[in-house]
């Protein structure tokens, strides 16, 4: 049966786990995941646009955040 507490202690858990940190080594998944979405980033032209200009470099900040071991593979 689900008591006050319990619900309580359930909620608790849920949020702190959405607060943990998840820049922590993930393994090989991790290391794939990062490994294919940089080597699919956009690379920059001279005949980019301001938008395209701003979009790439988003894409990039992005990708340095959610992997920072791998920013060395932006193009």
């Amino acid at each position: 049966m689900l008591t006050t507490s319990r619900i309580v202690w359930l909620a608790t858990a849920l949020i702190l786990a959405g607060c943990a940190n998840t820049k922590t080594a993930g393994g090989a998944t991790e290391a794939t995941l990062c490994r294919i979405w940089g080597e699919s980033l956009s690379t920059r032209s001279r005949f980019d646009t301001a938008e395209t200009k701003r979009d790439i470099a988003e894409s990039y900040a992005d990708f340095v955040e959610a992997c920072p071991g791998w920013a060395g593979i932006v193009p």
